[in-house]
């Protein structure tokens, strides 16, 4: 996610804020997450199954925090036969080796992934956006999309593994590729997940490019862009890092409208959605507000696609974000992230047409 002088970030008079409160986070890394589930009264024999609760309980806390280990260099990844660390996303290499796990694990899945290399407008290098497609009983279409490129501290951008910015929404992503794949008899709209490049330098150029191609293949192949959600930062805790008050119950954030000086843009009723999915099953409150072009989000709006954002809460007071450096593994709260990445996924499901 990038910072000022870009942030747009207030709450939305017109969204209003859809919170609820919690004393604290009800997640789990390690053991069995469907654990929560075991002393829970069995349901009346007429009731029909709640199949969003499904999806919320089948959220591996395990595996979510082995994607970030593995994403942010914390642990060895191997693929193709050749064994590496992906401690960093900024230059060429680090980035040639996160799209290669990336590919390698959305193959495993057995979707199709397709390269999508660009040159963005004033940038000096090319970018490479890679998008894994899996199919729905429509062509109509949503879009999960999260950047994979890093960042850090000026001639130290190279030593700043970025996990939390953004691995963590990362691996909800591939979370959620990982779960749809096993209900894809169930989706009403085909699923493309997008890992985009350049976000951190600045403009926004492989979103805005992937924009401009699903776009153009929308209007070409005659399918609709019913929805975009972009899985930003969510594993620091301002409550662990005494960043906001204790009393503050634990939240995270929703963004589901913004404006650039020529722009304005807001789709309430998918926060409405997130918020009440969040609600419905999860322990956490949400606080509402808009954010600007700080994340790829604003880009598929520019696109013409509607679109929301989550994130940790106050993710630009997060002491590692961008240039601060210090963003590695060991500064997350798991916990947190987990609480947060279940609720979310839920709602990515539900956008693709699983019903409660």
């Amino acid at each position: 996610m990038r910072g000022a002088p870009l942030a747009i970030l207030f709450l939305a008079a017109g969204c209003g804020d859809n919170s609820h409160g919690a004393a604290g986070v009800d997640a789990t890394v390690a053991g069995d997450h469907d654990a929560a589930s075991v002393d829970a009264p069995p349901p009346p024999p007429d009731a029909a199954p709640d199949h969003l609760q499904a999806i919320y309980d089948e959220v591996d806390a395990a595996h979510l925090a082995q994607l970030v280990r593995e994403m942010s260099g914390a642990v060895p990844v191997t693929v193709g036969g050749e064994t590496f660390t992906i401690d960093e996303r900024y230059s060429d290499l680090g980035r040639q080796h996160f799209r290669a796990y990336w590919t390698q694990y959305m193959t495993g899945l057995g979707l199709t992934v397709t390269p999508l290399p660009y040159q963005a407008a004033g940038h000096p290098r090319s970018g490479d956006d890679v998008e894994a497609v899996l199919p729905g009983s429509s062509a109509d279409s949503i879009v999960v999309i999260v950047h994979y490129d890093s960042i850090g501290p000026d001639g130290m951008e190279t030593m700043n593994p970025g996990a939390d910015d953004d691995m963590t929404g990362m691996a909800i992503e591939l979370e959620t590729a990982r779960i749809l794949v096993a209900h894809r008899t169930e989706l009403k709209t085909t699923v493309r997940f997008v890992a985009s490049d350049e976000e951190e330098l600045g403009g926004l150029g492989g979103a805005r490019a992937y924009g401009k191609y699903v776009k153009g293949l929308a209007q070409t192949s005659g399918f609709a862009l019913v929805a975009a959600v972009d899985d930003e930062q969510t594993g620091w805790n301002c409550r662990a890092d005494h960043s906001c008050p204790d009393s503050l119950p634990a939240r995270f954030d929703v963004f589901s409208c913004g404006q650039s000086q020529t722009e304005h843009f807001s789709n309430p009723a998918l926060g409405d959605q997130l918020a009440s999915i969040v609600a419905t099953y999860s322990p956490l409150g949400v606080t509402r507000a808009c954010m600007g072009a700080n994340s790829d989000h604003f880009a598929m709006w520019e696109a013409g696609i509607p679109s929301v954002v989550f994130s940790e809460h106050d993710p630009f007071d997060n002491p590692h974000f961008d240039q601060e450096g210090g963003d590695v593994f060991a500064a997350l709260d798991l916990d947190y992230f987990v609480a947060i990445a279940r609720p979310a996924i839920t709602f990515q499901a539900a956008l693709a047409g699983l019903t409660k």
